[in-house]
């Protein structure tokens, strides 16, 4: 199926299927009681939306996550996008030095197709999810491959923790998601949008063991066919400091985008 829709993107403009998805993701919210309500709490009780409204934008969160999706294989098909980057005199500064450092991503917006922009003479090394499709990795490596971008699966043995910091002691970069646990029992609580959620001690505390800069990245769609891409420098002189530093950067951005943070569970549980 992955490899027929890179094949229709060749042809097919993204605005149609756009269109078919926004006639499936009805089915979808129905389908899944889980997200949905996640959802939905997210924007009455998080961003303060009334209960009709929220109702609307737990349709308009699901169908920028449809669209986000397609445009990575669209990516795959080798239709452009135009991604207008802000803030990014501090990924030059950094990269322009010796050391290594970390960029914090979230699932906010589209971070993959940040990826295809952040060109430098410092290799990045991407932490990724194992368990996507081989359609997926193999389209992944080919956009990446002429970036100086390098992807470490995550291991159950945890053998990626030793590649993260082998490319940081080698001065290069690492890119680790920032935002969720992935079943890791290592936590931090943060105050996030008004309450205390759980996020991710892992790459707060290998910046601080590395004494490592970090710095916060975001990719948020802006048009059809356009991406903003904004990046933040994370400071903090505890692994606490530090994922509260980024909790503010990504509650700023979620709260200007909350139909682009892609989060159907519980956050704040």
């Amino acid at each position: 199926m992955q490899k027929a829709l890179i094949r229709l993107f060749r042809f097919l403009p993204l605005w149609l299927l756009y269109g078919v998805m926004s006639l499936v993701i009805p089915f979808y919210i129905l389908s899944d009681g889980k997200a949905r309500r996640a959802s939905w709490r997210f924007f009455r009780e998080r961003i303060g939306f009334g209960p009709l409204r929220s109702t609307l934008h737990v349709y308009l969160n699901m169908f920028n996550m449809g669209m986000v999706v397609l445009d990575r294989f669209a990516a795959y098909a080798g239709k452009r996008f135009t991604i207008d980057s802000e803030d990014t005199a501090i990924h030059r500064q950094y990269c322009s030095g010796s050391e290594g450092f970390i960029l914090l991503s979230s699932h906010v917006g589209n971070y993959e197709m940040a990826g295809y922009s952040l060109l430098s003479p410092k290799r990045l090394n991407v932490l990724v999810y194992a368990g996507e499709t081989a359609t997926v990795m193999a389209n992944r490596e080919r956009m990446f491959r002429n970036g100086n971008v390098a992807m470490i699966e995550v291991s159950e043995d945890m053998s990626h923790l030793y590649k993260l910091n082998s490319a940081l002691a080698g001065g290069e970069i690492v890119s680790i998601p920032s935002d969720r646990l992935f079943g890791s029992s290592k936590a931090v609580r943060c105050s996030f949008l008004g309450a205390d959620a759980t996020f991710p001690a892992g790459p707060f505390k290998l910046a601080h063991a590395r004494d490592a800069k970090a710095i916060a990245v975001f990719c948020v769609k802006t048009g059809l066919r356009s991406y903003k891409l904004m990046m933040h420098a994370v400071y903090g002189d505890s692994i606490q400091a530090m994922s509260q530093a980024f909790a503010k950067e990504l509650e700023t951005v979620v709260r200007q985008w909350p139909d682009q943070w892609y989060n159907f569970y519980d956050f704040w549980a």
